[in-house]
């Protein structure tokens, strides 16, 4: 009887146990393939028309470059959409965030490439920002100085033969008959008159401004060409021209940090564009007491922001007519201008 009840009891818990078994290993199995096709889908995506991963991504740096030197936005995403590559905005995302993990900054040109490329996708991310948008400074190459002009030689003159002597005729001797000269009556001396007082030498006046400035943008050639710099290359000199350290430099409206002169050689300090710009002033002494300067005009790296005046003189386009045509077609170098920038004590 106890034989009988055991077999039933056996027979109850395997009618239990064994489909609970069996559901459990349908939902692992499953489970396991979910998560094998979710990790291979970026892999999976990156092979589009037979490519390699690595393939794919070489070619999404060449539309990025591109992108950042036209500002063709339609063109760029023709390009993407040949790739095959499914939410492509997304999978440029991914690489600014891999990039920028691996410490490749704003110092990196594809880096920065691509963080364009994603923003005008709109798929940049306040991470990217943070670290690409307003980037720490670094030494960008100076323009190499122009060529001096080597002094042609002045000609020596000849020397003409010395002019033929002509002789001097000697006066003859003539008899002056002497007469006795009156000798002039003594004339008193006048009174003596009151002696003005000196006049005081006035103080000069202090300059209306503690320091002057003068700036220019590059030309094409000195910047590099369209791909070249996008800096404002400023120098701070004493009333004499001597460099002066020590001076801080500021955007009018407090966009970015001030700089002081000197942080890149004996008076001078750089400012970046990233496809912005503003105008700048001298608002401190090296002593630390404040200055009062004049003002530069708006220097940006956007196209619109730029006289066409100025960039028909720096070789940007052939006129002021030609610089107003091409401007809205982004026909020009958006993105890449350069400035020198020269502030002077007055006193």
């Amino acid at each position: 009887m106890m034989q009988n009840k055991n077999s039933k009891m056996l027979l109850i818990v395997a009618a239990v146990v064994v489909p609970v078994f069996c559901v459990a290993l349908m939902v692992g199995g499953a489970l396991v393939g979910f998560i094998a096709t979710t990790s291979t889908s970026a892999d999976t995506s990156a092979l589009a028309n037979g490519r390699t991963k690595e393939e794919v991504e070489a070619e999404i740096l060449n539309i990025a470059a591109d992108y950042t030197a036209s500002s063709d936005l339609d063109t760029a995403r023709a390009q993407l959409a040949a790739l095959k590559i499914p939410n492509d905005a997304q999978y440029i995302s991914f690489m600014v965030d891999r990039y920028i993990q691996e410490n490749r900054g704003p110092s990196d040109p594809d880096t920065v490439n691509l963080f364009m490329l994603a923003q005008a996708l709109g798929s940049s991310t306040e991470s990217m920002v943070a670290a690409l948008a307003t980037p720490t400074f670094t030494p960008s190459p100076t323009p190499p100085p122009t060529d001096t002009p080597a002094p042609t030689e002045t000609p020596t003159p000849v020397p003409t033969a010395a002019p033929t002597e002509t002789p001097t005729p000697v006066p003859t001797e003539t008899t002056v008959p002497v007469t006795d000269t009156p000798i002039p009556p003594t004339v008193p001396p006048a009174p003596p008159t009151n002696t003005p007082e000196p006049t005081p030498t006035p103080e000069p006046t202090k300059p209306p401004v503690d320091y002057t400035v003068e700036y220019r943008i590059l030309s094409i050639d000195e910047n590099g060409g369209c791909r070249g710099n996008h800096e404002i290359f400023v120098t701070v000199v004493d009333v004499n021209g001597n460099p002066l350290d020590g001076v801080v430099v500021q955007d009018t409206f407090n966009a970015v940090p001030p700089h002081v002169s000197g942080e890149k050689g004996p008076g001078k300090l750089e400012y970046d564009l990233w496809k912005n710009g503003f105008s700048l002033q001298v608002v401190q002494n090296p002593d630390g007491s404040p200055a009062t300067s004049e003002v530069t005009a708006k220097l940006s790296s956007v196209d619109s922001d730029i006289p066409d005046e100025w960039l028909a003189q720096a070789g940007y386009c052939s006129s002021t007519q030609d610089c107003a045509t091409r401007k809205p077609i982004n026909q020009l170098c958006m993105g890449h201008y350069s400035y020198y920038v020269t502030f002077k004590r007055t006193y």
